[in-house]
């Protein structure tokens, strides 16, 4: 660079900047950019401490690492009252309902030192609720053995429950509301119970306390945080660093009357600069909820979105939520980038009694794509029992199911079932297939691998008509009836559609070209797998996916074509292999082949002349059973 060459610092918000601050709280940060000749050398956010001469001029401050001080209480707070109060949306949502009928259970906290288990019987009132990882066994949660003790008191506790016993003392409330306790843990008919009354446990919480930063019960969370605790992150510039700030000088400073300045002692004050992007690094990653533990729980993840306000205990700092705001307490800096929908829900699952929709009207179509977003998320989550891979999102279903207003199938709803059939993993198959059942294989809930609902070519086949099949019906069986968005123990699935015999030949980790039979040749295979001529005149397609990687060999595989996009000329369907026959006696004996889901495809239907004629209505249809 030239010593000559411009050099231009501008402190504040530049529209050029990279990253912009509309991603931050609180609003108003501002940011410290360097150009160098019209080029971004460095972009990052500024604050200060509140007591620095700094803090009239710097909207931000620093996090709060104390988060167990009183504090940090009093600034929690004051969030919390902000909420109460100030926010008009969070307010509508409980205008003019009285207070809420409190959960079986509770947790005394008015002696933190010596908490105890008390009955609600059917008292309404304000209480607090703890969303947190177990990460081991908890010996001192309630069974039949100890209810009648914990009535009297708890005399030993993990580490995590007690920080939340404390915490609700503090924020001034007596009653506190945790699982393990909550829950006589080794009763079944009290487990259904209390799991049939879990959207409403989390959803009328005034406040829900998410011990987001401790991976085991027995670790807490009020320890006090460290001041860059991400400063192993990948990045050639410190986590933050220091400059000093010279304060303007007041207006008293001025002489009456005069422009002139009389003799004043200009302060400096210390500014903090945390990095967004640098001129090698466009791109410096900035705090993100999903590296907390509490992040990657599945039952976690349901308490989150049910609770209309919660304070997050994270590793940097506490957090508030609402329906209305994402904020550190005490105006410290937040950068998060919303990436999609799937954080909070839609102020319509929160009413208390929602309006009836129009099934297929746009709000109604919104909530759905809401769930789609949803089971996205969740799906990424780890369950530690795999059986309560539905139960443990039921909350959140039950949610959906009183605005959407149909039925609930295995983590699927029958309105929108042709859309909800396409759903495909997100990264590699599945190494094995699940040793114990938990859901048909139509489901998402019967992989453990993450998966995607809908994307940017999602076929809409509800909105606009471009099915190319039909639900003939879909049943399940529960596992509990007084559970509807529960386990279930059998799912049957039928289809009137077309059956295309087909093969895969791999491309890569997890993709496959589809391979599918010229129509001339597209009969129906036998139970056996007998067909010469498989392997005759088929197209080679772009893309389908299996969800186990070794039915990448199966040898009997069919397409079934569900949907298509109009614009695109795309077609999605399923992939399905043969598991069996059913042989119905009668005047004229029948078999009726039964099938599960392989995986997806989603190809060019232009490309393929058996497609060209599923998608005109060419060939016929039958009833195909998929369990």
């Amino acid at each position: 660079m030239e010593p000559d060459s411009p050099l231009r610092i501008v402190v504040g918000r530049l529209m050029l900047g990279l990253s912009g601050t509309d991603d931050m709280t609180p609003k108003g940060t501002q940011y410290l950019t360097v150009w160098v000749n019209d080029e971004l050398y460095f972009e990052g956010y500024a604050y200060t401490t509140p007591d620095d001469p700094a803090a009239p001029y710097i909207v931000g401050r620093n996090p709060v690492l104390e988060v167990g001080s009183p504090h940090a209480v009093s600034l929690a707070q004051a969030c919390i009252n902000e909420c109460v109060h100030g926010h008009q949306r969070c307010a509508a949502l409980s205008a003019g309902t009285e207070e809420p009928l409190l959960p079986t259970r509770l947790v005394d906290c008015t002696d933190p030192d010596h908490p105890r288990l008390v009955s609600s019987d059917g008292r309404r009132g304000q209480y607090l609720a703890l969303s947190y990882v177990w990460g081991e066994a908890q010996p001192h949660r309630t069974v039949k053995a100890n209810l009648s003790t914990y009535t009297d008191g708890i005399a030993f506790l993990p580490k995590t429950i007690r920080d939340a016993i404390s915490v609700t003392n503090a924020l001034g409330f007596r009653f506190l509301w945790t699982d393990s306790l909550c829950i006589i843990q080794d009763s079944d008919e009290d487990k259904r119970r209390e799991l049939t009354r879990m959207h409403l446990i989390y959803r009328y919480a005034y406040v829900t306390i998410i011990a987001a930063s401790a991976q085991r019960v027995s670790e807490g969370f009020l320890q006090n945080r460290p001041a860059a605790p991400w400063a192993t992150r990948s990045t050639t510039f410190p986590c933050n660093f220091t400059l000093p700030f010279i304060c303007p000088l007041p207006p008293s400073s001025l002489a009456e009357g005069t422009t002139h300045l009389l003799p004043a002692v200009q302060q400096v004050g210390t500014l903090h600069i945390t990095p967004t992007s640098t001129l090698t690094e466009p791109y410096i990653e900035q705090y993100r909820p999903d590296w907390e533990p509490i992040s990657s729980r599945g039952w976690c993840f349901q308490e989150y979105l049910m609770s209309p306000r919660s304070l997050i205990f994270t590793s940097q700092t506490i957090q508030f939520k609402c329906l209305t705001t994402m904020e550190n307490i005490g105006k410290a800096v937040f950068h998060y980038v919303y990436e999609d929908g799937s954080d909070r829900l839609s102020d319509v699952l929160f009413l208390p009694g929602p309006k009836p929709m129009e099934h297929g009207c746009q709000e109604w179509l919104d909530v759905h794509v809401a769930w789609l977003d949803v089971v996205t998320s969740y799906s990424q989550r780890v369950i530690t029992v795999p059986s309560d891979k539905l139960v443990a999102c039921a909350a959140i279903a039950t949610e959906f199911q009183r605005v959407l207003r149909t039925d609930y199938l295995a983590g699927l709803w029958r309105a929108t079932l042709l859309d909800d059939l396409l759903w495909s993993l997100r990264g590699d198959p599945q190494t094995s297939r699940c040793a114990e059942y938990r859901a048909p294989s139509w489901s998402w809930a019967s992989v453990d691998e993450g998966v995607c609902m809908r994307g940017d070519l999602w076929s809409c086949a509800s909105r606009d008509g471009s099915a190319v099949a039909e639900v003939v019906r879909c049943d399940v069986t529960l596992e509990d009836a007084a559970l509807p968005t529960g386990q279930v123990t059998d799912g049957t699935l039928v289809l009137r559609a077309v059956l295309i015999p087909c093969a895969l030949r791999p491309q890569g980790s997890s993709h496959c070209h589809l391979l599918l039979q010229a129509a001339q040749q597209a009969q129906r295979w036998g139970a056996d797998g007998s067909n010469g001529e498989v392997e005759l005149n088929m197209t080679r397609l772009e893309w389908a996916r299996v969800d186990n990687e070794d039915d990448v060999e199966i040898r009997r595989l069919w397409a079934v074509p569900l949907a298509g996009n109009k614009l695109t000329e795309l077609m999605r369907g399923l992939l399905v292999g043969l598991v069996g026959s059913n042989v119905v006696e009668s005047e004229r004996e029948t078999r009726t082949d039964i099938f599960r889901r392989v995986g997806w495809f989603n190809v060019q239907a232009t490309k393929s002349p058996i497609l060209q004629d599923v998608w005109d209505g060419n060939l016929p249809l039958e009833e195909i059973t998929i369990v």
